[in-house]
């Protein structure tokens, strides 16, 4: 529960997609508690939840000094991993800005390295289910068992955009310098500028009169990377529609080109004065289809 903060939000005037991830990562926290995982046991123990893959649909926007609520609970145990629900709330509308499905696993805080969950688990589960409501399924994008991770050699031999470069602040770790998986979104979005449709897109867009949104997310968590780690991101377009266009996305450790994270994204323009989405020309359409890259998936 809180509110948006002007720092939280993006040249087009809403909260950033990052800000989701990581409010809704605090409200892990929250629910970690209640499953017997809070700080305290995580500071006595070294484990605590983190997300291994998600699924997250944007349905509104959330512009500064919108007041919001975060829900959730447990969909189901499989092994060692709890399938969670959350939804971001827009308080004054009442009504819902986002849903985050995660798939989540104990990890070492240290290390990153994946544990078992507690064996009394279960009794805390039982009052915490909750059920995927319909509308946060996915629509446009999958949610079934990853696939093994693209490696930076194959990202290269693909043709995959370089869009990013930089290196892991402590800011955006844990306390024991391991990556927050809002820090994974925060490049992808960062490089998001420097994508090859860029111009593309820009040719049949009014200048200053057309922003972009996310609608759909999904992001596989790998390997863990550290404050100080160099990091890279490759990106490529695969699929465009009548109004949207999916990229795929892998995070790479930039020293060893191990894969970190992957993510593919729906988006769409949408009118800045009316906050609409609207659809791209014939011309701009054919152009994009251009740089599509066959096969891609996380």
């Amino acid at each position: 529960m809180g509110s948006v903060q002007v720092g939280e939000c993006d040249v087009m005037g809403h909260m950033n997609v990052r800000h989701y991830v990581s409010r809704a990562l605090e409200a892990l926290d929250w629910l970690g508690l209640e499953l017997g995982l809070g700080p305290a046991n995580a500071r006595e123990h070294g484990a605590g939840l983190v997300p291994a893959d998600q699924h997250i649909r944007f349905v509104r926007e959330l512009p500064a000094g919108t007041p919001f609520s975060i829900h959730g609970g447990v969909v189901h145990r499989r092994g060692d991993t709890l399938r969670l629900y959350q939804e971001i709330r827009n308080v004054a509308a009442g009504a819902v800005a986002a849903t985050i499905v995660t798939d989540a696993v104990l990890a070492d805080t240290r290390t990153g390295a994946p544990r078992p969950l507690l064996s009394g688990i279960a009794d805390a589960v039982t009052p915490l289910a909750v059920v995927v409501p319909d509308y946060a399924a996915p629509r446009g994008l999958g949610f079934d068992p990853p696939r093994e991770p693209l490696s930076l050699k194959h990202a290269v031999e693909l043709g995959l955009s370089q869009t990013y470069k930089g290196t892991v602040q402590t800011t955006e770790c844990n306390d024991n310098g391991l990556l927050r998986v809002d820090g994974v979104m925060a490049r992808i979005w960062d490089g998001v500028p420097n994508s090859p449709a860029r111009d593309v897109r820009r040719r049949g867009q009014p200048s200053g009169k057309v922003g972009s949104a996310a609608l759909e997310y999904r992001l596989v968590y790998h390997r863990p990377i550290r404050a100080g780690d160099l990091v890279t991101v490759r990106s490529g377009l695969k699929a465009v529609g009548s109004k949207t266009t999916t990229w795929a996305h892998w995070l790479f450790d930039g020293e060893s080109g191990v894969t970190v994270a992957a993510a593919e994204a729906i988006g769409v323009s949408f009118d800045l004065t009316t906050r609409k989405a609207i659809g791209m020309d014939e011309e701009v359409r054919r152009a994009l289809e251009e740089l599509v890259v066959p096969g891609l998936s996380v």
